[in-house]
């Protein structure tokens, strides 16, 4: 859609209650979901449209489903029958997790022919079926607490049901009463604070006993019921110490349950988006829009944010790994969580992000006067702990990559002013009103004057690209935005000399510089050439967050198109640069792009940067899924600038039904058909003037209220203004084509029935070969390599690696593979690296690496013989070695027998003798 430049704005006059001349003729195949002044939507069937389908059991830790509240969280997947890692947004410093629960008897279900699962969306929910069994598996909305609920067990087998922990940890453990439990807290050196889980297991089934297996394990045994019914909750509340057994009793203890309440309410409220599209891209596009909305209101309900570095540790199925620093916060990867939270209606999930930073505005106060010299007011570091430490706002010491951005400050103030614009909420405005004017106060303190007689800033970073430069162009938008807000809110604080003093520094900002580049006149990062250290791009920002440019700035798109770093990390906002600019073909470009080069996991998760394997990290991101929701709404409806855009930037073979929530609390609603909108509707949340950009350029449209009257004449101006008032909606319709010539239809969906797919990306668990159960062996240690795979062409042959069996001798197909470790790879100890037990005496083979020969090989290895046979992969030649051994336990060594040296890992077979 086109957006013009120099808008002619004119005021419509209103028409009272005139009445609306005749509706032209319907015609059926022309419909809306527009219906008595709202979008009308069936949310259940909507959002189902979104269910992560598994064609079979996600048998991979990284093909978890998340499931969580807010403040628990838990990630579900098949191994070892049922495996749920549970994490709380917590257990600083590091965020350990509460523990593991294993189930097996639920690996029948597991392995039927007839096995179906869903993450069922709308319900907060996951539900696995097969071989007659169900099993629901759900985090509480309204309580800490895990549930698995089961139905079709055998009533007259035992079952039970594992808390554990891994080496490593030092756990309290607890049995009694039916209740098992595991608690461990955890001592931060660096603040002095004590945080901690417990997690407290029972089950409501018959003759339920609990046990300590071991120091790390715990264990309930029991009956299902005599329907075949059972039912484990897992109560996983903060600890800091105590008596253990009265803890875990109350994290068991069950209140009314409000789980399925509390979701639907929070899809009803959520705007929606519906996307068609003949290759089937638009709608991958919706599934990992829907997924985010899940994400947020599965993990930020908490006091603090559930991402750091834009891992969200609550989903972790690694146990306690996780990248970058797990007891800190880069707002650098919040900021796009919170402005699609804010166009898609759920702005109360941002609730975390405020109150981790105004609750430590004082720590930050006093970490700029230690920290900034000659500093007034707050500087917000870049990077923060979580006890409100930094490493940002320091002109002491060596820049570095956080340590002089100072644009986190002004951009948390927007956010702020942007907050109390989307929802009214004053009471945040008012506390938040003392750190946007100590932000102001800082850029005021840092700001010099210059022999141009602009005011410079010095020896500052432009994000993390440039690290000592001046005026970067974040620094010099962030001002011109921030300042008028705060000069507005000081004077109404009565503080009319900051007022003064902010709007005399918005006259004496310097101009933003530019360079050639590419032939082409663009801004540039900064006042400087500074060399770059990361692939950020600075001289967008001007664009977003900041908005102090539009689509008809040439300067702009020549800056867009000639960005040196084009969205190569997942954090890159280019989707929504591109939407600003009014390039839809951008749009699509770059959000498909994302998803080829991001979105490697299967439920939706994605990863930091380009040429990553799902086998090989441990840590689930969600910033793209920010970054993709904050372009796709900004495509549909913008209003940043002042003017209300409809579809200013939306892909035109994606057909979309939707609405999008915008500044006075309001909502826009539209639909839109080869690029084409039919009609635009306008629920109110405020008083408000709300300007509007012709959706149709050039034709005559009107503005219908609620109650059927003509608020806005006929008119075919660039620009209508409207005058709306709380709780009324208005439709906005071509007075060719009004709403009355559009049969109506509500926005429903149907639940997905397959995986989805676009080029080599998938959503949902595809059906894949099961974990080996073999009679003949058993992998004792390391537990990372416990589950055996069927030797055949295309097995994987390590845990953390893609590559697969390409050929293999005859003997070996289909006996029992132990896969390797590959990141293991040039490990020298210990000795016993790789334990097996052995029911009876079999033949052990060993598949090394040839590059090894009489370079790493280790020792152990000459205790078996040489084949003259190999095993070919995707990844090396393997050549064989087989031993015959009894039965009983059988110690194998490390793959490198010299220190810093070895290639890819060994892999084992046995057979039997």
């Amino acid at each position: 859609m086109l957006r013009l430049t120099l808008p002619l704005v004119i005021t419509l006059l209103s028409v009272g209650t005139s009445a609306l001349p005749a509706s032209s003729t319907t015609d059926e195949s022309q419909t809306t979901a527009w219906h008595d002044g709202a979008l009308r939507t069936d949310p259940a069937g909507l959002v189902s449209r979104s269910d992560l389908v598994q064609e079979g059991p996600a048998w991979r830790s990284y093909q978890a489903m998340p499931l969580g509240n807010g403040v628990l969280g838990a990630a579900v997947w098949a191994e070892k029958g049922y495996s749920a890692q549970l994490n709380r947004v917590d257990t600083f410093p590091d965020l350990k997790s509460a523990g593991r629960l294993v189930v097996p008897g639920l690996d029948p279900l597991m392995r039927a022919d007839d096995y179906s699962g869903r993450l069922a969306l709308y319900d907060g929910q996951l539900v696995q079926r097969g071989g007659g069994m169900t099993a629901r598996s759900y985090v509480r909305a309204d309580a800490d607490q895990f549930v698995l609920e089961v139905t079709g067990a055998d009533p007259g087998k035992t079952q039970t049901a594992d808390l554990k922990l891994w080496a490593g940890r030092t756990a309290a453990v607890s049995a009694a009463g039916g209740v098992a439990a595991l608690a461990e807290t955890f001592h931060d050196e660096a603040s002095g604070s004590i945080t901690g889980a417990v997690a407290a297991l029972t089950a409501h089934a018959r003759g339920v006993t609990a046990s300590v297996v071991d120091p790390l394990t715990v264990r309930l045994r029991f009956r299902p019921n005599a329907d075949g019914s059972f039912r484990l909750v897992v109560g996983v509340p903060s600890y800091r110490g105590g008596e253990l057994r009265t803890a875990a009793r109350r994290a068991v203890a069950e209140t009314p349950n409000r789980h399925l309440d509390w979701w639907h309410s929070f899809w009803a409220k959520a705007a929606p988006i519906r996307i068609t599209s003949a290759d089937g891209s638009g709608e991958y596009v919706e599934n990992l829009r829907t997924l985010q909305l899940y994400t947020m209101a599965a993990s930020m309900r908490g006091d603090v944010p559930s991402t750091h570095g834009a891992v969200v540790r609550m989903f972790s199925s690694a146990q306690d790994q996780a990248d970058w620093a797990q007891d800190s916060y880069w707002h650098f990867n919040l900021r796009m969580l919170v402005s699609a939270n804010l166009g898609a209606g759920i702005a109360d999930l941002n609730t975390p992000y405020f109150k981790f930073y105004l609750d430590r505005a004082e720590l930050m106060r006093e970490w700029t006067r230690t920290h900034w010299t000659g500093g007034e007011g707050l500087c917000l570091p870049e990077f923060m702990r979580y006890d409100g430490t930094g490493d940002g706002c320091d002109n002491i010491n060596e820049p570095s990559w956080t340590r002089r951005i100072l644009t986190s400050g002004p951009e948390l103030v927007n956010n702020i002013w942007q907050q109390y614009r989307y929802t009214g909420d004053k009471a945040l405005l008012n506390r938040s009103y003392p750190l946007m004017r100590d932000v102001a106060r800082f850029y005021l303190s840092a700001l010099r004057p210059g022999a141009d007689g602009y005011l410079h800033l010095e020896h500052v970073n432009a994000l993390e690209v440039q690290w000592d430069t001046s005026d970067p162009v974040p620094d010099l938008a962030a001002m011109r935005v921030i300042f008028p807000i705060v000069a507005d809110l000081a004077q109404k604080h009565g503080d009319a000399a900051l007022a003064a003093q902010l709007h005399d520094a918005v006259r004496k900002l310097p101009p933003f510089r530019t360079v050639q580049r590419g032939g082409e006149e663009v801004l540039a990062w900064s006042g400087t050439d500074e060399e770059a250290h990361n692939t950020q791009n600075p001289e967008m920002e001007a664009l977003w967050p900041w908005g102090v440019f539009d689509e008809t700035s040439q300067l702009m798109q020549a800056t867009y198109r000639k960005r040196i770093y084009p969205q190569d990390k997942d954090w890159g906002m280019d989707s929504t640069w591109a939407a600003r600019l009014g390039l839809s073909y951008e749009v699509k470009r770059l959000l498909l792009k994302g998803i080829a080069d991001f979105q490697i996991y299967p439920n939706g998760f994605t990863v930091h940067r380009t040429g990553q394997e799902a086998v090989r990290n441990r840590s689930f991101y969600n910033e793209w899924g920010g970054v993709l929701t904050t372009g796709l709404q900004e495509a549909l409806v913008q209003s940043y600038d002042g003017v209300v855009h409809v579809a200013p930037a939306w892909p035109h073979d994606w057909d979309v039904a939707g609405s999008v929530q915008i500044e006075g609390g309001h909502r826009i609603s539209t639909e839109v058909h080869d690029g084409v909108p039919s009609v635009v509707g306008i629920q109110a949340g405020s008083r408000d003037t709300l300007h509007l950009r012709n959706p149709w350029y050039g034709q005559e449209v009107r503005v219908v209220d609620s109650h059927g009257r003509v608020v806005a004449a006929p008119g075919s101006a660039d620009v209508l203004t409207l005058q709306t008032t709380p709780n009324m909606s208005y439709t906005v319709e071509r007075v060719a084509v009004p709403l009355s010539s559009f049969h109506f239809a509500p926005l429903t969906g149907q639940p997905a029935s397959a995986v989805k797919t676009v080029g080599n990306r998938v959503l949902g668990i595809t059906r894949s070969e099961p974990p080996l159960v073999s009679d003949l062996v058993s992998v004792q240690s390391p537990e990372r390599l416990t589950n055996l795979v069927k030797a055949q062409a295309g097995a994987p042959i390590y845990v953390d690696r893609s590559y697969t069996i390409t050929g293999l001798p005859a003997q070996l197909n289909g006996q029992a593979l132990i896969q390797g470790a590959n990141d293991d790879s040039k490990a020298t100890a210990p000795a016993d690296y790789l334990t097996l037990n052995l029911t009876r005496p079999a033949t052990v083979y060993v598949a090394f690496d040839p590059r090894g020969e009489n370079v790493w090989w280790p020792s152990w290895l000459s205790s078996f013989t040489r084949t003259g046979e190999t095993v070919s992969t995707s990844d090396q030649r393997l050549v064989l070695f087989k031993r015959d051994v009894p039965a009983g336990q059988l110690p194998l060594g490390p793959n490198s027998g010299v220190t810093g040296k070895g290639n890819s890992t060994y892999i084992t077979f046995v057979t039997p003798r």
